[in-house]
C-alpha cells in the first residue's frame, strides 16, 4: 500500500512540476497589441469616469514598442516607448526616462485593466480604439473639454476631477467637482 501512495505521490509531483515549467502568463502579448483608450478607474471608493482632458492613450506595436498620448498645456502630445510582459506584469520604458511596473489583466467585456497594485484595488480601464495606425489624434476629434468625440452622451458625463498615479494610472483627485 505504501509503494503505491509514494507512487501516486511521485507521479503527481511529476505532473506539477512539468506544468508549472511551461506556464509563463494567463494572457497573451498579442492580446495587448492596439489602441486603448481611457475612460474609467476605480479606487477605494468605487468607479469613476475619466473625461476631457484627462483622458489618455497607449498604442502598443507589435515589434515591442508604443506611443503614449496625452494633453498637455501645449495641446495635444505623445510620449513613445518600450514595452515588455513578464507574466501578469507590464513594464514600460518611456523614452523621456521613466519606466512603470504595472499589473495588467482584461475585464469580462474585454477592457485592459492598468493597475499599479497586484490585487487590483486601484486601477485604470481602457477600451480597444481600433488598430494603432489610426492616428492618435481622431481619439480627440471634435472635443473641446468634453468627451463627445469619444462617444460619450453629454447628459451621461459626470465632472470628477483625477490626478495622476502614474501614467497609466489615474486617482481620483481629493476636490471633487460633484
Amino acid at each position: 500500500m505504501k509503494k503505491i501512495y509514494y507512487l501516486m505521490l511521485l507521479a503527481f509531483m511529476s505532473m506539477a512540476m512539468t506544468s508549472c515549467d511551461s506556464w509563463d502568463s494567463p494572457y497573451y502579448v498579442e492580446d495587448i497589441v492596439g489602441s486603448w483608450v481611457s475612460y474609467y478607474g476605480h479606487d477605494g471608493y468605487g468607479e469613476y469616469d475619466i473625461l476631457g482632458y484627462d483622458v489618455v492613450r497607449y498604442d502598443f506595436y507589435t515589434n515591442y514598442t508604443g506611443r503614449y498620448t496625452y494633453y498637455s498645456h501645449y495641446g495635444l502630445s505623445y510620449v513613445d516607448f518600450d514595452w515588455n510582459t513578464r507574466g501578469d506584469r507590464l513594464i514600460i520604458h518611456y523614452y523621456d526616462g521613466d519606466v512603470e511596473y504595472l499589473y495588467y489583466g482584461y475585464d469580462r467585456n474585454g477592457d485592459l485593466i492598468m493597475a499599479t497594485d497586484s490585487h487590483f484595488y486601484h486601477y485604470t480601464a481602457y477600451r480597444p480604439a481600433g488598430m494603432y495606425y489610426e492616428p492618435a489624434k481622431e481619439m480627440t476629434s471634435g472635443v473641446e473639454g468634453t468627451t463627445e468625440g469619444l462617444g460619450v452622451k453629454k447628459a451621461e458625463q459626470k465632472s470628477t476631477t483625477v490626478k495622476a498615479a502614474s501614467r497609466a494610472v489615474k486617482a481620483r483627485s481629493e476636490v471633487s467637482n460633484d
